[in-house]
């Protein structure tokens, strides 16, 4: 049996990533601001927070103070443009690193059992990928475009990157932890494999040879 530490740390790094990816994904302060003056507070993927702030292409004048669902109809009016291109990518990216974490944590457990092939675990190599990928560039647009995009919240020179951003970069570097220790581990266990086929066939070959050469009666 191949050893078992990459195999341990892969779960061990897609578990650690996991737990940070549902709190990065869920929290909002991925965008924050360091002035108690400034009329933003806080943004997240599903929640924004704002202190008096009016838009300018709101038509009602309405002024939008505290914390809500980014999809409440508080928002309404104001949707598109708290949620740009850009931003709906990042949330569908992470819904999608989301999903495949539940998978990963399901497959780990499945791989391990599974002691005649390597399909299991090169399922598992390919999803901790796509998480990887996933959060990776998530976090690679969503840095990038809160600096190119300086009018999609006020004040773009008082906000900073916030704890739930820095929490899923932690999760990415986790993630591309576990699939290295996956990969690590399926091809040690694919060398394994070959390794128990070749040797039972080199014992499986003199007895047929001795079955060929014996005299038919």
């Amino acid at each position: 049996m191949a050893h078992r530490l990459p195999f341990l740390l892969g779960m061990t790094f897609t578990v650690l990533s996991f737990i940070l990816c549902i709190i990065g994904f869920g929290t909002g302060s991925w965008w924050v601001t360091t002035d108690d003056t400034n009329l933003f507070n806080s943004a997240g993927l599903w929640q924004i927070c704002f202190n008096g702030y009016e838009h300018t292409s709101d038509l009602i004048g309405k002024a939008y103070y505290g914390c809500w669902w980014i999809f409440y109809k508080e928002y309404y009016y104001i949707r598109d443009w708290i949620m740009p291109s850009w931003f709906k990518a990042v949330q569908v990216l992470m819904s999608f690193a989301v999903a495949f974490e539940f998978i990963a944590l399901a497959m780990f457990p499945l791989s391990y059992a599974d002691v005649d092939n390597v399909r299991n675990l090169i399922i598992t190599c390919v999803i901790t990928g796509l998480i990887t990928a996933c959060i990776s560039t998530s976090v690679v647009i969503f840095g990038v475009m809160i600096g190119l995009d300086r009018t999609w919240m006020p004040r773009w020179d008082m906000n900073v990157l916030g704890w739930s951003y820095g929490i899923v970069v932690v999760a990415g570097f986790f993630s591309t932890f576990s699939f290295i220790s996956a990969v690590v581990y399926t091809l040690a266990r694919k060398y394994e494999i070959e390794a128990a086929k070749e040797t039972n066939e080199k014992k499986a070959l003199p007895s047929q040879t001795r079955q060929q050469l014996m005299p038919r009666v």
